[in-house]
């Protein structure tokens, strides 16, 4: 290679290693010509005041009813619990509450597990695998 040659590859490898320094420098121009541009433009500016006033009153809005669907939730369930018929109810559950069977017996989850396989299906009869998931869940 010649020395204009090498010059010249020389030149190239700066050009590119500073596009991206040129192409910075074109988006901070094309940013600021954007503000000037705003700044110059009174009707724009008021758009983008009644914009910005309609979304924060939206945004006021807004969280003003997901506080007021909270306290509203939480009176009402105040209010329930002060029922007292509800309280009759729950007393009434807690006294009943050991004729009821256990619903999760310690091989009741291992058991459901097994008969999620469609093996087990197939090889024994529906009745006998129904029977043995009640066996293994409840008493």
């Amino acid at each position: 290679m010649t020395m204009t040659r090498l010059r010249s590859h020389a030149s190239n490898a700066l050009l590119i290693e500073s596009e991206p320094k040129k192409e910075i420098c074109v988006k901070q121009l094309v940013l600021i010509d954007v503000m000037k541009k705003f700044k110059a433009d009174g009707q724009l500016k008021r758009k983008l005041k009644i914009f910005l006033g309609v979304g924060l009153v939206g945004l006021l809005l807004v969280g003003a009813l997901i506080i007021w669907a909270g306290v509203a939730t939480v009176q009402h369930v105040a209010s329930l619990g002060a029922d007292v018929n509800v309280q009759e109810q729950v007393r009434d559950l807690k006294t009943e509450m050991p004729t009821i069977p256990a619903l999760a017996k310690v091989g009741c989850w291992d058991k459901v597990q097994s008969l999620l396989t469609v093996e087990v299906w197939i090889e024994k009869p529906v009745a006998d695998n129904l029977k043995s998931l009640k066996d293994a869940c409840l008493e």
